[in-house]
């Protein structure tokens, strides 16, 4: 409000983001209410005004507005709630492989397990494929782990448990993810993942974006997951240097 107050922007050129729905919708009305109070809104109907968004949307709408640049269509249906749980449930059942060392999760933990781990990758943006080098690595290490009285330490097996269990549960996210491509179901993580390949390979899409808003504003910023801040810096940080 004080940027459009002492003439520097119009409010269509300021971009805040945000993390939940409920801020979004808070802060927006703050601001217009603010902007009409001190005879600063636009009256030209044609503008568009303030725009606080979500991260999480922020990306969704970057990806619908430029998504064909990597063949992606705008048709897919987005997936949340408990609908995540469901084709997560369904991934499980669906996987075509035995589960030894899952075996002793139920049928409401492994879904969630499922869950869990693709969102992390997601927020790292990591792929399975990285993730499973990695753990085949430290799986290597761990079986050249010094013995104790001629057997493994208590720490070395519970870390050679828990490497098993990630490798079948990469398993299972790579069924989850397989199943939602062929349902035409995405999620925001999914998206945010699209979002980060269109802001690094296509340059024109974050110089568009910088010509569009001249200031951008984050809400909580040290809470931003990996691909948030790869995704903003791609966008608005200009060329490489």
């Amino acid at each position: 409000v004080w940027l459009v107050g002492t003439g520097q922007v119009r409010a269509e050129q300021v971009l805040g983001l945000t993390f939940t729905r409920k801020a979004a919708a808070e802060l927006g009305g703050r601001i217009c209410r603010a902007l009409e109070r001190a005879d600063l809104a636009s009256r030209d109907e044609t503008e568009g005004g303030e725009m606080v968004l979500t991260y999480d949307a922020f990306a969704a709408r970057l990806v619908r507005e430029h998504g064909l640049r990597l063949g992606i269509e705008a048709d897919a249906r987005l997936l949340s709630g408990a609908s995540r749980f469901r084709v997560a449930a369904r991934a499980v059942a669906e996987h075509p492989l035995p589960l030894e060392h899952l075996s002793r999760l139920s049928h409401r933990q492994l879904p969630e397990r499922v869950l869990a781990l693709d969102a992390a990758l997601g927020s790292h943006l990591a792929t399975p494929a990285q993730v499973r080098e990695f753990s085949l690595r430290a799986r290597a290490r761990f079986e050249k782990a010094p013995l104790w009285r001629g057997s493994p330490t208590k720490a070395v097996l519970e870390a050679q448990a828990a490497i098993e269990e990630r490798l079948e549960l990469l398993e299972l996210v790579e069924t989850y993810r397989e199943l939602k491509k062929k349902l035409g179901l995405v999620e925001f993580a999914d998206q945010q993942a699209q979002a980060v390949e269109l802001a690094q390979s296509f340059p024109a899409v974050g110089a568009t974006l910088r010509q569009r808003f001249r200031v951008v504003l984050l809400d909580e910023y040290q809470d931003t997951s990996s691909a948030q801040a790869i995704l903003l810096r791609a966008l608005f940080s200009g060329a490489a240097t």
